[in-house]
């Protein structure tokens, strides 16, 4: 075998080689982001995390908006500013958390206005999406829809 023949080979197993484990590593990041159907939820909002139930109305929006907002959703790359302006825990069906969405509204952190974080309950897959402020209007009504004392700014 001559030289430049051998090293072609070396050269196309590396790049192969190399690809596929980038794809491996990456692959998992890939998957959608399924929402399931949520019964019931909480909303804590504000620095002094005032926590209310969320009304059925309300569950049926959320609903309506993850069917709205499927795609788009990355793994979070890096930290966020705060813990957020307002945590939802939402429900399933029988009672157990489903997943948990912290809001950004442009309290704590202009530059993550409109952005929503989706964790699992344990917090093992954490997924984030900025939003127009269209798109995030629904859930921008439920944190604004009671009175609770804001933070001055810094």
């Amino acid at each position: 075998m001559r030289k430049e023949t051998a090293f072609i080979i070396g050269f196309f197993i590396f790049t192969l080689s190399t690809a596929a484990l980038i794809w491996k590593v990456a692959l998992p990041n890939l998957k959608p982001v399924s929402f399931p159907q949520v019964a019931s939820g909480s909303l804590d909002v504000g620095p002094m995390h005032r926590t209310r139930a969320l009304s059925p109305d309300e569950v049926k929006a959320v609903n309506d908006w993850f069917k709205d907002n499927k795609g788009g959703w990355g793994p979070l790359t890096r930290t966020p500013p705060s813990s957020g302006d307002a945590r939802m825990v939402l429900n399933d069906a029988q009672g157990k958390e489903a997943l948990v969405l912290t809001l950004w509204t442009g309290i704590s952190a202009a530059d993550w206005n409109s952005t929503v974080f989706v964790e699992n309950p344990d917090g093992s897959q954490v997924h984030y999406r900025s939003f127009s402020n269209k798109e995030f209007a629904p859930l921008r009504m439920m944190v604004d829809r009671y009175p609770y004392k804001r933070s001055s700014f810094p």
